[in-house]
């Protein structure tokens, strides 16, 4: 379901970030909150990833990947560890090894679990915080309560529920379990995610989950307000989705997704890109964006209206500035 492995193939230097990228960024960490080394491909293919934790942790930031996780032996947790990383997220998306290695074609489900469990023994305390991302699909659904079993099992601190809400082209497509109604299947889907997030709690772990239809947000998580994403050749642009355009699926609908780039590290310097007219365009709208509906929800509530939750919001979500080209076809703006 993932589409960075076939664009990485075909990418300069195989999708993976020179130092002459990195060397553009380092000298502006001290006044970078976060650093997340995720990219859309495997972060621990990237020979230099201790080093480059230890600069950003050095400067202050706090330091983070999402990972498939087969890589991460003894030795290079260690290192990794070492660095001072924050939090490490693994990709699982079965609870058993038959489910896991269909789905992951040609990774080790009992590899990725030994590497796993091993940062809960060698960790400091609870850091780094370990999670699990947990992609819902026709195929694995019916494990949600099984990967929370399997989590506490490991010592993972939180599971993720997420949507496969990442399409280009043929990649991805018809696998997502989010439609833009409610539906029989999407009721029985929630009571099957509120079943596993309660078995969660029990167990200790925590849980995070997306969506099963839209909710418009005022900006995503990606929020451009005050984040770049840094493409493995340096280009700068909002977010990944915007990083790499191309035809995707958005709601059943076949749209295309634009590149939206800022520039390009190190032929530009990083403070240049960030004033960049596009850079600030982004800011602009969604600061609009939350302003508004903030406005809106704010005097709904000094109005004494505030009873129609429902009504409210969907006021709010009218009087918003309509969000940029390409955010309006991403399912991360609709909480999928």
């Amino acid at each position: 379901m993932c589409p960075w492995r076939g664009i990485a193939k075909d990418a300069e230097n195989r999708g993976i970030m020179t130092p002459s990228v990195w060397e553009a960024i380092r000298p502006y960490l001290n006044r970078v909150q976060s650093v997340d080394f995720t990219g859309g491909g495997e972060p621990l293919l990237q020979p230099n990833l201790a080093e480059w934790i230890a600069d950003a942790k050095k400067a202050g930031c706090q330091t983070g990947f999402l990972s498939n996780g087969l890589l991460l032996v003894e030795e290079k947790l260690q290192k990794i560890l070492g660095a001072g990383i924050n939090w490490i997220c693994i990709s699982i998306d079965g609870a058993t090894a038959e489910m896991y290695n269909k789905i992951r074609v040609g990774s080790d489900f009992d590899r990725v679990c030994e590497n796993v469990a091993n940062i809960a023994r060698l960790r400091a305390g609870k850091i780094p915080k370990t999670m699990i991302n947990f992609v819902l699909m026709d195929l694995n659904s019916h494990q949600m309560e099984a990967i929370v079993q399997l989590a506490a099992h490991l010592g993972v601190d939180q599971v993720n529920f997420k949507q496969c809400d990442v399409i280009r082209g043929q990649e991805g497509k018809g696998f997502g379990l989010f439609a833009s109604e409610e539906t029989r299947e999407i009721r029985r889907l929630q009571k099957s995610l509120e079943k596993a997030r309660r078995l969660a709690k029990k167990l200790k772990v925590e849980t995070t989950a997306f969506a099963f239809t839209p909710q418009e947000l005022a900006v995503c998580e990606q929020d451009p307000r005050d984040s770049l994403f840094i493409r493995y050749d340096g280009t700068a642009a909002p977010c990944i989705n915007l990083a790499l355009g191309g035809p995707t699926t958005f709601l059943g609908e076949e749209v295309a997704m634009p590149s939206v780039h800022y520039g390009r590290l190190p032929d530009d310097d990083l403070m240049d890109l960030w004033e960049a007219e596009s850079c600030r365009f982004y800011r602009k709208r969604f600061q609009e964006r939350a302003e508004k509906q903030e406005r809106v929800l704010l005097d709904s509530l000094l109005g004494g209206s505030g009873g129609n939750r429902l009504k409210v919001l969907n006021e709010a979500r009218k009087a918003m500035p309509q969000p940029p080209q390409g955010c309006n076809v991403c399912h991360y703006l609709y909480d999928i």
